[in-house]
């Protein structure tokens, strides 16, 4: 067996962390689809979970994913390259994944809990909001994975 290089160990902690972020993305979908037929108060413990696991899993593993993406393009040095479609996708993907985590599902999901316990878990503008966060999470998992499609694919290349 030959000895494995930098840019196989980079690609595996890259691919790793994409499997860490867009699982778990995936499997709170399947998460919210259940607590929305269990009723209120399950959906308002899952976007507790939602955003507890946001800002110390989801997070961390989306910027591993950015740190190996780009150390892999040092490691390629000019063979792929930022300018390249896949890779700016890719690139775009996250930074649309970033700003819709950090500036609008954390604080929503931090406001809707309170409102929940001003109000009630099952109050309807609580849950029509509860909807309208897991519907664009749901948007970005698409994008997440239109994204591995577009890195595995390369079009363009």
């Amino acid at each position: 067996m030959d000895e494995v290089t930098t840019a196989e160990l980079l690609l595996f902690g890259h691919l790793l962390a994409v499997v860490a972020w867009v699982g778990a993305d995936a499997v709170l979908q399947v998460l919210a689809i259940r607590a929305r037929r269990a009723g209120g108060e399950r959906m308002v413990a899952l976007l507790g979970d939602a955003e507890w696991l946001g800002t110390r899993y989801l997070i961390p593993s989306s910027l591993l994913v950015v740190a190996f993406g780009f150390a892999l393009l040092g490691e390629y040095d000019g063979v792929y390259e930022l300018s390249q479609f896949w890779v700016s996708f890719g690139f775009a993907v996250f930074i649309a994944s970033f700003i819709a985590g950090a500036g609008f599902l954390g604080p929503e999901s931090g406001r809707l809990r309170k409102l929940a316990e001003a109000r009630s878990p099952g109050d309807p503008e609580v849950q029509q909001r509860i909807r309208r966060i897991f519907l664009i999470s749901r948007i970005e998992l698409v994008l997440l994975i239109a994204a591995v499609f577009v890195m595995v694919a390369k079009p363009g290349l």
